[in-house]
């Protein structure tokens, strides 16, 4: 079929005003989960097909899936299915190759790499990818018309405007995204000022004048309750210290600030709400061999949490000591209800014995799972 004849077929193709109300419907969306699950709900609708599903890339691994979002399948077929695609087959094809696919058999086409146990078959499969401003952000593909018949051009015209659609945005999400981080670390470094410049400063000078009273107090048990006082300050002090260097640390190169962008970074990209809490001279210890170890660690374990744990929050922990703790807890489904835990969990166990540690997962207080990994430093 030629270019003209195609571009006449779509003009006259009763399904286009269905396609601009699509488009309209998801430029109203401001949150990142719910633009997606709506437009793999357009694509299948739009298409005509039983499923459809957008795959979102890792940032940091653009041959790798960072999150997985379907239509058309229930989430008990989805659990049953367990580990979610990692970016291989026909879906990478149509990543790698930055152009859409038709595969009107995917059980004899050589891309393919078939499909996991309970998985639907499926027969047909068209995919286009999504682009966005710096790089390709994921894929949309449909499978298996209802009607049985093979996908056409006008298919492919119709999911590729769809795709340029959800690029825009996408693009107009992520933009917000990050204009709000950029807002948040503005205030975060005002903050700290204002910390350390008024209220460190008032309290130390109050520290100051109750052990200069010290002396003239000879009620024992008032000068016990102002020893108590001193060391509360003491410690106040001490706590706003630390949260004055965790505000200050987030625009240089440290490994606290590596650490919060690559967690900003993936949880974003999968509307995932997250935590980081540091203890101890992260800084200081982690550098070398060690950052890039911790943070290996942390992108694994979170992004287990978005392939697997179906959260809306994760709370992530890294301290040093003698020994480098890293935790991470969501309020997901919890491990025990994972049909089939990724090779992420695997690998984990390995990292941390290779390092003389140990790696566990348990019930989160959040009530999903607990992930830690504790090594030895030094």
């Amino acid at each position: 079929m030629t270019n003209l004849v195609v571009v006449d077929r779509l003009v006259n193709e009763p399904r286009l005003k269905d396609l601009f109300a699509a488009l309209i419907d998801v430029v109203s969306k401001v949150d990142m989960d719910q633009t997606l699950s709506l437009l793999a709900e357009h694509a299948r609708n739009l298409t005509r097909s039983h499923y459809a599903a957008i795959g979102v890339l890792d940032p940091e691994h653009n041959d790798r899936l960072l999150d997985f979002v379907t239509s058309g399948i229930s989430d008990e077929e989805r659990q049953r299915i367990g580990t979610l695609p990692s970016g291989r087959g026909l879906l990478g094809t149509v990543i790698s190759s930055k152009a859409p696919i038709i595969s009107n058999s995917i059980a004899r086409d050589p891309r393919a790499v078939g499909f996991p146990l309970h998985h639907p078959q499926m027969h047909h499969f068209l995919g286009v990818p999504i682009f966005t401003t710096e790089r390709v952000f994921g894929n949309i593909y449909v499978t298996d018309r209802r009607d049985g018949a093979p996908y056409d051009e006008i298919d492919q015209a119709i999911l590729e405007s769809l795709a340029t659609g959800a690029a825009a945005v996408i693009n107009n999400l992520l933009l917000r995204q990050a204009l709000a981080r950029a807002e948040v670390e503005d205030d975060r470094a005002r903050i700290a000022r204002d910390l350390h410049d008024d209220i460190v400063q008032r309290l130390f000078a109050v520290g100051l004048q109750l052990q200069a009273a010290l002396p003239t107090i000879t009620i024992p048990t008032a000068s016990s309750l102002v020893r108590q006082a001193i060391d509360d300050l003491d410690n106040a002090i001490a706590e706003i210290r630390t949260t004055i260097f965790e505000l200050e640390a987030t625009r240089s190169d440290s490994a606290r600030a590596e650490i919060l962008d690559l967690a900003s970074r993936l949880c974003i990209v999968a509307g995932l709400q997250h935590h980081v809490v540091f203890t101890g001279p992260i800084d200081t210890v982690l550098s070398g061999a060690t950052k890039a170890l911790a943070l290996n660690v942390v992108r694994e374990l979170i992004t287990n949490v978005i392939k697997h744990a179906q959260a809306n929050e994760t709370r992530i922990e890294i301290g040093v000591s003698d020994v480098l703790t890293i935790v991470v807890a969501d309020d997901g489904i919890g491990i025990s209800n994972q049909p089939q835990p990724g090779h992420g969990i695997a690998n984990l166990h390995a990292k941390a014995a290779g390092h003389g540690g140990t790696f566990s997962i348990s019930p989160s207080p959040l009530g999903g799972s607990r992930a830690a990994f504790i090594v030895p430093l030094g």
